[in-house]
């Protein structure tokens, strides 16, 4: 094989990957309560919780989307009842995202279960190195543009 066979084959690698994901991610699932929820859902609240007072603004420009989709989705989580929008004190011209008790149960059993997952996914990487990691992580930001930044 050459560079751009092996470029192209780590390319197919990529988009099974994310076939793979947006089929899990098309799926709603529990958290710890009765309430459905997709993904996209899920990981808003693991943002919020991870980044409590936060703005709708500061969210979207962490997750690289827009503020209308960040907005449509806390819209949501702000109906089930997981997510309360409250008027910043120091400024009333925004409003600050926290999470209900409720969410904060969605948020610790997500966790829990990524957890669970991810140690699940780093047990099959057992013959690989840290550094060959960081060259994976930093190959597939490079090929997306993604700004790489610690958690």
């Amino acid at each position: 094989m050459n560079r751009t066979e092996d470029f192209f084959e780590l390319m197919d690698v990529v988009y099974a990957a994310i076939e793979k994901a947006q089929a899990y991610d098309a799926k709603p699932r529990t958290y710890g309560t009765d309430d459905l929820l997709y993904m996209t859902e899920a990981h808003l609240i693991d943002k919020i919780g991870r980044q409590p007072h936060c703005t709708i603004t500061e969210i979207a420009k962490s997750t690289r989307k827009t503020k209308g989709a960040i907005s449509q989705t806390v819209e949501k989580l702000v109906s089930k009842k997981l997510l309360q929008k409250m008027t910043d004190p120091k400024d009333n011209r925004r409003n600050i995202l926290e999470l209900t008790e409720t969410g904060r149960i969605v948020f610790k059993t997500h966790r829990e279960k990524d957890e669970i997952a991810f140690k699940r996914f780093l047990s099959r990487l057992d013959d690989h190195s840290v550094e060959e990691i960081i060259s994976a992580k930093e190959i597939i930001g490079k090929i997306f543009k993604i700004e790489l930044s610690g958690r």
